[in-house]
């Protein structure tokens, strides 16, 4: 009972937050086609049968796995409407902030820290959550973030106490991110290979264990390739042609990356009044507490959090390297 206060309260910040960001969603309109990809889908399926999709031209990030089943179901029950596309991706900005929370819970079994997570996940900026930044819901990559972050969450619990479920659920995360969004290789994929390399360094991890992870996603990847490779044959998706950038090219993502992750920590733009540069102020110093603090604590921190961590900074380094380096990136756009 002495909980129930604190338990009210959290209630209340919820509601307020998913109030709060549902009005940020609306905010992307108008409608981009990548918004309105899976409403045009189902309404072909509906009017000329389920041969439709192998008639679409998806791109390459084609959500074939990560959101057209659940696509589906949704616009089968709300129909197809502008209101309608905006809340398909409202759920799945919401989904992700419960991951995210579950993911903090898993890390630190503390239930308080995964409230606050939650918290902070619904309540990102409009400059982070909008169509040309990092999280750019409604819908294109945010549905496979779901995936990177529930296979997060078996990762750790591979690497510590190993319930049957870990491994086929990662697995499964890896299949559909291979198929679903080539970035995925980046930000999940590749991180996850690296650290099942160096757990013997970083986690006492018996060589077993190790191999066992790093074949599984091995195999898991090229049956997701095979995949791919499948519907590029159907012509439902492109090949992909991705490059190193010049020199100058590269020079011009490094500057795209700092707004972005400015866009993403609230720091950019630049406040414009004299009040707003007061509570920047304070808050890039609160930000550069934190990570002081937690640099700090990093030898105290439980096996969970050090799993977490080590696939965090690789997930951010491999992503942001692939962002500077390759010809993808001509606009802040590509930040998502």
């Amino acid at each position: 009972m002495k909980n129930l206060p604190l338990l009210g309260l959290f209630v209340v910040f919820s509601i307020a937050a998913l109030i709060s960001s549902l009005g940020t969603a609306f905010q992307t309109l108008p409608l981009n086609p990548d918004m309105a990809e899976m409403a045009l889908i189902y309404q072909g399926i509906v009017h000329h049968g389920w041969r439709f999709p192998f008639t679409w031209q998806f791109t390459q990030d084609n959500q074939v796995l990560s959101l057209l089943p659940f696509s589906i179901i949704f616009y089968a029950l709300a129909g197809v409407s502008g209101t309608s596309i905006i809340v398909q991706g409202w759920l799945i900005f919401v989904v992700n902030a419960l991951l995210t929370g579950l993911l903090v819970k898993v890390a630190t079994k503390s239930w308080n820290w995964a409230g606050l997570a939650w918290l902070l996940a619904l309540l990102a900026s409009p400059m982070a959550v909008g169509q040309p930044a990092i999280l750019a819901y409604p819908v294109t990559h945010n549905s496979v973030w779901a995936f990177g972050l529930l296979g997060t969450i078996g990762l750790i619990r591979y690497f510590t106490d190993r319930p049957g479920w870990a491994l086929p659920l990662l697995l499964v995360c890896v299949g559909v991110g291979t198929i679903s969004d080539p970035w995925f290789d980046a930000a999940f994929t590749a991180p996850i290979l690296l650290i099942a390399w160096k757990s013997p360094k970083f986690f006492q991890t018996e060589k077993a264990t190790r191999r066992t992870l790093i074949k599984s996603v091995i195999i898991t990847y090229i049956f997701g390739r095979i995949a791919y490779f499948g519907l590029e044959l159907l012509h439902m998706v492109p090949g992909r042609s991705i490059g190193f950038s010049s020199l100058s090219a590269i020079l011009h993502h490094l500057v795209l990356l700092a707004k972005s992750m400015g866009m993403l920590l609230q720091l950019y733009p630049f406040p414009s009044g004299w009040l707003t540069w007061i509570f920047w102020g304070v808050y890039l110093v609160g930000l550069c507490g934190a990570v002081i603090l937690s640099f700090q604590a990093r030898r105290q921190i439980s096996p969970t959090v050090k799993v977490l961590l080590a696939f965090s900074w690789l997930s951010i380094g491999i992503i942001s390297a692939a962002f500077v380096l390759t010809n993808f990136a001509n606009g802040i756009w590509a930040s998502r």
